[in-house]
């Protein structure tokens, strides 16, 4: 029993058991403002009377009495509130008790469905970080610099593009995450499928070049993704990683080291983290006309880089199945990021719809339903009839 523990409290990251501590905390924080504090598992109310404790407290919750908003009007989103309660039925069924979101069918609560729902209403549409073109990617990472800042960020931004990375696997972000930043080690070059050491000076001239992302979300791991080398002098997978190499070779990395690690101009080793890497993304975005591309800094985000690889891909006609797998999409989830407002989606699509003026409808072997009781087809399958259909009308004969 004490194995089985410790392997259940390694099923889930420090950041997300820190989280529902702090969601239990608030649990009982507002049972001590309706002075109930003396029955943090409700054993004393009815099914019904829990379902309205829960109800409060998510409304307690968005109406962020224990947390800052994420809105900026006061409000949390219905997804945070309802991540709070299912941590509090967790800890509750952790301790012993039953699941408080449950009716006694079993079945999620009538009265908390119907108030995810109202928020989730009230929140109104989901804003999806927008995709940058691939003109923008070349124009923001070929910028001469001189800032080992700078130039980090330019080469993790463009080898993100290409395997479509989430910003947690090139940049340093807050917290403890499941999701595992790229190493030096898990980046492999090849050369008429021999790997090429990253000592080699032609680095340059690999053919190809694979990621090996070692932990990813919902549990995927050890995924290795490839790309090829392309006849562009910048825009190229196996140029972007050889940057990368050569900029942590130089002052001897150790295999392990992530690639978002620079030493700066003071010869100190830093690492480039999300908030630094956001600052100078929507900075480029800034600095250029970015309403004649019908898009705004704030638009922008380090999801857009996975929004760019997805787009890129789709508006050349790569097959779907290649974009999951090599962005990683476990489902067809990457059609969020697609955006039916970049008027290139839409190119010579109307003209293919015009291409078959005409076409025949075939007609149905026989007009009634074959799963009908009634229908003459089920009654001769079954063997309640003579065989076969006698009406008529179900087709006509040539010529």
């Amino acid at each position: 029993l004490l194995g089985a523990t410790r392997a259940a409290s390694d099923g889930i990251t420090p950041a997300t058991s820190s989280k529902a501590d702090t969601h239990w905390s608030h649990w009982l924080k507002f049972l001590q403002q309706i002075e109930l504090s003396n029955d943090p598992f409700l054993q004393n109310f009815s099914v019904l009377q829990r379902h309205q404790l829960l109800s409060a407290f998510a409304q307690a919750i968005r109406n962020c009495s224990f947390a800052q908003s994420s809105l900026g009007n006061d409000k949390l989103v219905a997804g945070t509130c309802f991540a709070t309660i299912n941590n509090v039925a967790q800890a509750f069924e952790a301790a012993g008790f039953p699941n408080p979101t449950l009716d006694v069918l079993g079945k999620k609560s009538f009265l908390l469905h119907r108030l995810h729902r109202g928020y989730k209403n009230l929140d109104g549409s989901t804003r999806h970080q927008k995709c940058i073109s691939v003109d923008e990617i070349l124009s923001m990472c070929t910028r001469v610099s001189s800032c080992p800042l700078m130039v980090a960020f330019q080469q993790n931004y463009l080898l993100g593009f290409f395997f479509a990375m989430r910003s947690c696997e090139n940049f340093k972000v807050p917290g403890l995450r499941q999701t595992c930043p790229v190493r030096l080690r898990n980046i492999i070059f090849w050369k008429e499928n021999k790997i090429v050491p990253h000592s080699s000076h032609l680095l340059d001239l690999a053919e190809k070049v694979t990621i090996h992302f070692e932990w990813q979300k919902k549990d995927a791991r050890d995924n290795d993704v490839t790309q090829s080398a392309t006849h562009h002098p910048f825009l190229c997978p196996v140029k972007a990683a050889a940057s990368i190499v050569r900029r942590l070779l130089a002052f001897e990395a150790a295999p392990e080291t992530f690639i978002y690690s620079y030493k700066s101009a003071s010869g100190k080793i830093r690492d480039m983290t999300s908030s630094i890497a956001l600052q100078l993304l929507r900075s480029h975005i800034k600095s250029i006309d970015y309403q004649s591309l019908g898009i705004a800094p704030d638009e922008i985000g380090l999801h857009s880089c996975r929004s760019s690889a997805a787009m890129a891909m789709c508006l050349n006609h790569v097959p779907v199945y290649t974009i999951m797998l090599l962005g990683r999409w476990s489902s067809d989830a990457f059609l969020r990021y697609i955006r039916k407002q970049v008027t290139d989606f839409g190119s010579d699509v109307s003209s293919k719809m015009i291409q078959t003026p005409r076409f025949y409808h075939v007609p149905p072997l026989c007009r009634d339903d074959p799963r009908s009781h009634n229908s003459l087809s089920f009654a001769a399958n079954s063997g309640l009839g003579s065989g076969g259909s006698t009406n008529p009308n179900c087709f006509s004969v040539w010529p």
